[in-house]
C-alpha cells in the first residue's frame, strides 16, 4: 500500500478548492466514474443523476456559501463542472433519493451504505489516558487510492473564525466525514438506512454537515449541525472532545437518539440500537451489522486501561465471518460495482490532534501518522 496523499489546504475556500482539484485531479474523475457506475447499476443513469446532482449544487449555495465556494474551487482545478463535484459532495443523498425515485433498489430494501465500525474511547481506557475515537470505514472498493487527507490551518490568530482542522475524506468531496480540529472536537460517521429514506426534498447533505461539526470551537456547537434540522436520509455520527466527552448520535430523517460510553467504551456499526420510533432495515442486506459492533467492543475491553494503538490496529483487523467483518475485503459474489471494503481504518487522538489512517483494508496496511499541529508546538 502507498502513502496516503497529504495536502496542506489554504483557509481561502476558493484556493483550498483549486489546490485540491489540481492535486487530486485524476482520483476526482475516478470517483465520478465510480459512483456513476454504482448508480447506473441501482437503476440511475448519467442524465438522471446529473439532474439531481444540479438541484444539490444549487441548494448547498444557499445552504454553506463558505462549502459552494470550495466545491466551485475543486471543479475549478479538477477540470470538471460544478454539477459533477455537487453530484459527490451530494452522493449520501443521492443515493437515497435516486434509488427511491427509480425504485431499482437491491433486494427491494433499500440502498446498502457505507459498512463501517465505529469505536470510542474514554480517557481511562487508554495507554496514554487521552480521548480517542475511531473507526473502519467499509466503501466502494474502487475508492481505495481515491481518497486522502486535508488539513486546513488559520495562521497565528486561531482565536479568529474557524479552528484548524485535519481529516479524511473522498477526492472531490469538500467536507471532511472522519477528522479533528485544533478545539478538539472528534467526529467519525457511518451510514443508517430505515424505512423512510430519501424523497425529493432537499435538506442540508452529510458532508456538509461533518464540515460544520468541525468548523466549531465548542462541544455544543458542535452537536447542532447533526440535530438542528431534519435530514433527507439517516447517518450515524460518533462526536467526541479531547477533554474527555464522547456522544454516538443516531441521526434519522426526523428523529435523533444518542448512546453514551458504558464503561468507558461505545461501539456503533450500521444498525439502530437506540432509536425505536423509526424501524431500522441495513441489517436485512448487510447483516454484519449486527456483530461487528459488538465484537469490537469486546476486543477492546479486554485491554481496557491499557489500549494502545496496535491494540486498535489489531481490534479493527478482525476477519471473523470474512469477507464482510469487520475488516471487510470485497466480496466476488457481488457485481464488481457494489462491492465493499475497508478504505482505511481510522484513529484519532482528539487532545493532541492526531489521526492515525491506513491506505486500505488495516489487515494488509500499518496506521499513517498525520498532525494537526506541527511537532514544536506539541
Amino acid at each position: 500500500m502507498a502513502d496516503l496523499p497529504f495536502l496542506d489546504l489554504s483557509p481561502d475556500p476558493a484556493e483550498a478548492g483549486r489546490e485540491h482539484g489540481r492535486v487530486m485531479t485524476s482520483a476526482i474523475g475516478a470517483n465520478l466514474d465510480i459512483y456513476l457506475a454504482r448508480f447506473a447499476y441501482g437503476g440511475a443513469d448519467r442524465k438522471t443523476v446529473l439532474e439531481e446532482a444540479e438541484r444539490w449544487a444549487d441548494f448547498i449555495a444557499t445552504d454553506n456559501a463558505d462549502y459552494f465556494t470550495e466545491m466551485q474551487g475543486v471543479a475549478e482545478g479538477a477540470g470538471r463542472s460544478v454539477t459533477e463535484i455537487a453530484m459527490l459532495n451530494a452522493r449520501y443523498e443521492l443515493t437515497y433519493s435516486i434509488y427511491a425515485r427509480e425504485a431499482a433498489v437491491l433486494s427491494g430494501t433499500g440502498p446498502e451504505q457505507e459498512g463501517c465500525t465505529l469505536w470510542g474511547l474514554m480517557p481511562a481506557m487508554t495507554a496514554n489516558g487521552t480521548c480517542m475515537i475511531g473507526q473502519n470505514w467499509d466503501w466502494l472498493a474502487g475508492l481505495v487510492g481515491n481518497v486522502f487527507i486535508k488539513r486546513v490551518r488559520r495562521g497565528e490568530d486561531r482565536d479568529a473564525g474557524k479552528p484548524d482542522v485535519l481529516g479524511f475524506t473522498e477526492a472531490g468531496i469538500v467536507g471532511c466525514k472522519i477528522g479533528v480540529n485544533s478545539a478538539g472536537i472528534g467526529l467519525c460517521l457511518s451510514g443508517l438506512t430505515t424505512e423512510t429514506e430519501g424523497g425529493a426534498v432537499l435538506r442540508k447533505p452529510v458532508h456538509v454537515r461533518c464540515a460544520e461539526v468541525l468548523e466549531a470551537w465548542r462541544f455544543s456547537e458542535a452537536l447542532r449541525p447533526v440535530v438542528q434540522t431534519d435530514r433527507v436520509c439517516s447517518a450515524n455520527f460518533m462526536i467526541g472532545h479531547g477533554e474527555g466527552e464522547i456522544i454516538d448520535i443516531e441521526a434519522t430523517q426526523k428523529h435523533c437518539a444518542y448512546i453514551y460510553p458504558e464503561d468507558g467504551i461505545v461501539t456503533h456499526s450500521n444498525h439502530l440500537i437506540a432509536e425505536t420510533r423509526v424501524a431500522s432495515t441495513i441489517e436485512r442486506i448487510a447483516t454484519s451489522t449486527l456483530f461487528r459492533a459488538q465484537r469490537v467492543q469486546r476486543g477492546l475491553k479486554r485491554a481496557a486501561g491499557n489500549i494502545d494503538l496496535d491494540t486498535i490496529h489489531d481490534v479493527m483487523s478482525d476477519h471473523f465471518s470474512a469477507p464482510t467483518g469487520v475488516c471487510q475485503h470485497p466480496d466476488t459474489a457481488r457485481a464488481a460495482e457494489a462491492r465493499n471494503t475497508t478504505v482505511s481504518s481510522l484513529a484519532i487522538d482528539m487532545k493532541n490532534g492526531v489521526l492515525w489512517a491506513t491506505d486500505g483494508p488495516p489487515c494488509q496496511a500499518p496506521f499513517q501518522r498525520f498532525d494537526l499541529f506541527d511537532q514544536s508546538e506539541g
